[in-house]
């Protein structure tokens, strides 16, 4: 697909230089095109991904305490919290492996990677494509 739908449906949304994880995955699944995608063309446009669905980045200005919403204290089972460490591989976990869980064991996707944050998790690479190169 070219570049130039995911522009146009980027450019639908109101906040001209923000775009929430949650819109920008809205846009993959409507295009048939993958999220990675979407937040390529988001960066090139120099549009900032927002709002992760995870609470890794854009809840506020960068640099900031309230930019993340992890480390919040969070109540899950034992049960998700091992599932996610035993998914994990040298310290890091994907952002689409927290995703399933979250949506397999009924929790919020904030949750997840907040659980994930506490065992000291990296959470890469987004489905997004944030935080290339970092």
């Amino acid at each position: 697909m070219s570049t130039k739908k995911i522009e146009e449906m980027i450019r639908t949304y109101p906040e001209k230089d923000r775009l929430p994880c949650a819109v920008a995955h809205y846009i993959a699944a409507s295009l048939h095109v993958s999220p990675e995608e979407v937040g390529d063309v988001a960066t090139a446009m120099k549009v900032k991904l927002c709002l992760c669905q995870l609470g890794l980045f854009g809840y506020g200005r960068k640099g900031m305490s309230s930019y993340k919403i992890l480390g919040r204290p969070v109540e899950i089972a034992q049960e998700i919290v091992d599932r996610i460490r035993d998914t994990a591989r040298d310290g890091v976990i994907p952002c689409k492996e927290l995703w399933r869980i979250a949506d397999e064991t009924g929790i919020f996707r904030p949750e997840a990677g907040n659980a994930a944050d506490s065992l000291g998790l990296k959470i890469i690479p987004c489905q997004l494509g944030a935080f290339k190169g970092k």
